[in-house]
């Protein structure tokens, strides 16, 4: 395998080392919540990021769970399928993932691949599948034997903020797959990113110049005859 680029380098690096020194970020602990449509409860999670909260609707019966960087989520009966979304902490500099080359992409994506998979082919690039918090996304869907099955795993990559890249991975067999993709991915639609507002300081009140009182009447005086 031909070397990767500094900037895909280090993009892999952050695939499983977090920053050593501690850091605010994005926290997939959820918190769950609903909200009512036609009088239908909808289970709507709610996390922490530094920024404010973010508040995302799960597909439908898929069941989910969450803890710092990673929230897994896995379709009813989904026969070994997943989506998982990740967060990637990495130092600050580190080049957008739009500049990066997709044949560096490709390669680091393929980390995300069954450890055993066997007759792997690119099926497809996607440019931009989905948007969270404005910020495009980049695609890698691949097809692979493990197990003695064929699966298609996508890989999709985001810049969060200058400090985290978010990872979405979604892999099922290859008959179920457009139906599990599809479906994970409408849901990142409802991604939404609440931010907190910071209530200005009050100033604090001028104190007005201590002026001298002014002299008080001199009191009339009878004037003796």
């Amino acid at each position: 395998m031909k070397t990767l680029t500094l900037a895909c380098a280090r993009l892999t690096l952050a695939t499983t080392f977090l920053l050593a020194a501690p850091v605010k970020a994005l926290d997939f602990t959820p918190t769950e919540t609903w909200r009512a449509l036609e009088g239908v409860r909808i289970p709507v999670l709610m996390f922490s990021d530094p920024t404010g909260k973010i508040r995302y609707q799960p597909p439908g019966n898929w069941n989910f769970s969450g803890s710092g960087p990673t929230l897994a989520l896995y379709p009813p009966n989904g026969n070994g399928a997943f989506m998982k979304v990740m967060v990637l902490a990495h130092a600050p500099g580190l080049p957008e993932i739009t500049t990066i080359s997709s044949e560096d992409l490709t390669k680091w994506s393929r980390n995300y691949l069954a450890a055993d998979a066997q007759d792997v082919k690119l099926l497809i690039e996607n440019p931009s599948p989905f948007l969270l918090n404005g910020k495009p996304s980049r695609e890698f869907v691949f097809e692979y034997v493990t197990g003695g099955q064929r699966f298609q795993t996508s890989v999709a990559v985001l810049d969060w903020n200058e400090r985290e890249h978010l990872a979405v991975v979604i892999t099922a067999l290859g008959g179920d797959f457009k139906a599990v993709h599809d479906t994970g991915t409408s849901s990142l639609f409802s991604w939404s990113l609440r931010k907190t507002e910071t209530a200005p300081a009050t100033p604090a009140p001028e104190i007005a110049a201590a002026t001298p009182a002014p002299p008080a009447p001199t009191p009339i005086k009878a004037v003796g005859r």
